[in-house]
């Protein structure tokens, strides 16, 4: 019991840490939903715009340019695009003359893509909101069409020192912005008209909820210890003839790794990912496993002795009823997101002995023994999810398994029983995007 409490507190003290160690901020945030949105032009050239506010206010140019310049940094070490430099950038908007009047049109964005040789541009706007905050409402612009082909938005903290957040005074109501977003012509139209704002969607880009149904098998490797510190176990109660040997008592007869097969686990799973790396799921499975005759090696009292199972009929049937949970780790992918994880969990366990005696099913000792016993169990999982659409995708997987189960034979005074199953299974699911 104590080796099960220190491992679920290293399992606790995991989870945690993994927690924080991979939250995004809102910077990450921007720029690994705007990167997903430029999927299609990764690799190529792009340029980053300081942010203006969208009320139009003057004389507060440096809160754009510290957001800009920090959402720049983060996606320079993402390494998806080539980033042009601020000074270029700077020399060809004024060139442009588009630094004086603050306004990038269609016609502007196609000029900065041919000047700067930029596949697309990052602009947007800022609110300034309560308690200190600016919302960012970002685009990923294509030069070669004027087309957004993709929006963030995120509430940052001001945490530096600067230009004053205060509206113009006395502004009209129609005057452009100091520093204005793109607007696009629709052909066959003669001036050029606002382009609509598109609602950030519920779900920041990236993430995704599923539902799987789960499948799979493999070997396992399965301990058996019969303990008695008080009575003892004899050689005949557990299922052996002792040939040449004392039948006991014995305070320990212990029969490690032993060969086991079965099917499982079968079930479903319940989880998802957010916009970043972390995720993370629920999972309720049944798993059989089971014991054939085989001759093995174990101990009885910390002596060698060679074990023969009885040849009539399976020595051990454990059926397991788990409910556990994962913390998931990604890499997330156009198509497929690899992952690796931890998990823990506990069991419910049906241990069936047609060989061994004790008060399972009546009063007197008799076999075989029927118990219920409860488990703990370890899991480290390795897979990855193929997104066939938004809708479907399909699950495979490797993982590490542990289930350590306690029983008693019934009512034995001093009873202390373990069944501890491990191995590697292979898994194979159906899930259903969320």
């Amino acid at each position: 019991m104590k080796n099960i409490t220190k491992v679920l507190a290293a399992g606790l003290l995991f989870m945690a840490f993994t927690s924080g160690a991979y939250a995004v901020d809102g910077y990450q945030q921007l720029a690994n939903e705007l990167t997903e949105a430029g999927a299609g032009i990764q690799g190529k050239k792009i340029a980053i715009i300081p942010f203006s506010y969208a009320d139009g206010r003057t004389g507060a140019t440096k809160d754009g340019s510290v957001i800009s310049e920090r959402l720049t940094i983060k996606m320079i070490n993402m390494h998806k695009f080539e980033i042009i430099e601020r000074s270029v950038l700077d020399k060809v908007m004024a060139e442009l003359k588009l630094q004086a009047s603050g306004m990038i049109d269609a016609s502007s964005a196609q000029q900065l893509g041919k000047v700067l040789g930029v596949e697309a541009i990052v602009t947007g706007t800022l609110v300034e909101t309560s308690g200190g905050q600016i919302e960012v409402n970002a685009r990923l612009i294509k030069t070669e069409t004027a087309q957004a082909i993709g929006a963030s938005q995120v509430t940052l903290d001001k945490n530096w020192i600067g230009d004053a957040a205060t509206p113009q005074a006395q502004q009209p109501a129609y005057q452009q912005p100091a520093y204005q977003q793109p607007v696009y012509q629709e052909p066959g139209q003669s001036a050029y008209q606002a382009a609509p704002v598109r609602a950030p969607s519920a779900r920041p880009a990236g993430s995704y909820g599923f539902f799987d149904i789960i499948g799979g098998g493999g070997s396992k490797s399965i301990d058996i210890n019969y303990e008695n510190s008080s009575r003892g176990v004899y050689m005949t109660e557990v299922g052996f003839a002792p040939v040449g040997i004392s039948n006991g008592p014995y305070s320990s007869i212990k029969m490690p790794k032993l060969v086991g097969s079965g099917v499982g686990p079968i079930g479903f799973r319940v989880g998802g990912f957010g916009s970043g790396s972390m995720g993370g799921d629920f999972e309720f499975s049944v798993t059989q496993n089971t014991v054939a005759p085989q001759k093995i090696t174990g101990t009885r009292n910390g002596i060698t002795t060679i074990f023969n199972l009885p040849t009539t009929d399976n020595y051990l049937t454990m059926t397991s009823f788990g409910l556990s949970g994962d913390i998931l780790i990604r890499h997330l992918g156009k198509s497929v997101d690899p992952y690796f994880g931890f998990g823990i969990g506990m069991s419910l366990n049906r241990i069936q002995l047609p060989f061994a005696y004790g008060f399972t099913n009546s009063s007197a000792f008799t076999r075989p023994v029927d118990d219920f016993g409860l488990g703990f169990m370890v899991r480290i999982p390795v897979g990855m999810r193929i997104k066939i659409d938004p809708k479907t995708h399909l699950v495979a997987e490797l993982r590490y398994e542990m289930n350590s189960v306690s029983f008693t034979r019934g009512s034995i005074s001093g009873e202390s029983d373990h069944v501890i199953a491990q191995g590697v299974r292979f898994i194979l699911g159906l899930g259903f995007g969320m």
